[in-house]
């Protein structure tokens, strides 16, 4: 049975403490959770920042339109680029996962939410070029696409944390 979006939503920045920091971040972790067999229902292609849900974009709306979330807004103080801070809602807060029941997914969750973004993303999208796009080399591709944001360790981390997750590319072929 698929959850009802906006629970997936909730479930997700509970799993993560309550607080969530970034659209990104919550892209990313959503994606990654299904890969490891959380059935969100989500649907997803390829966008600038990796694998992309509107699905998901719009469940956020919804988890806030029913009071389990709320979204605000900051700004970076590098150069104002502004950012979304997702949190629970005080009430929801004490009630069970519907769509995060199973503990390793929360863990999953703990883990990856203090992730840097930028890890996140292209995490997700050697996955998505390894799993859905099959392309050979991935490496080589994500550098092509990402640039600069793979470099400075940032595309070992990543590959670390699908090695984690058990998810491919394996960390043998980094």
């Amino acid at each position: 049975m698929t959850p009802e979006p906006e629970r997936v939503v909730a479930d997700i920045v509970a799993a993560a403490g309550g607080r969530l920091v970034s659209r990104i971040r919550l892209q990313k972790i959503a994606y990654l959770l299904d890969q490891l067999g959380a059935k969100s229902g989500f649907r997803y292609v390829y966008h600038y920042y990796g694998p992309y849900s509107r699905d998901l974009d719009a469940a956020v709306f919804d988890a806030e339109a029913f009071g389990l979330v709320e979204e605000r807004y900051d700004r970076r103080k590098l150069d104002g680029a502004r950012y979304s801070i997702f949190e629970l809602k005080a009430d929801v807060g004490a009630q069970e996962f519907s769509y995060l029941s199973d503990a390793r997914l929360q863990d999953v969750v703990k883990r990856l939410a203090p992730v840097n973004a930028t890890v996140l993303e292209l995490a997700a999208t050697a996955h998505w070029l390894a799993a859905s796009e099959k392309v050979k080399d991935w490496k080589a591709e994500i550098i092509r696409r990402k640039g600069s944001k793979a470099s400075e360790g940032r595309l070992t981390e990543a590959i670390q944390l699908l090695a984690e997750m058990g998810l491919p590319p394996c960390a043998a072929q980094a």
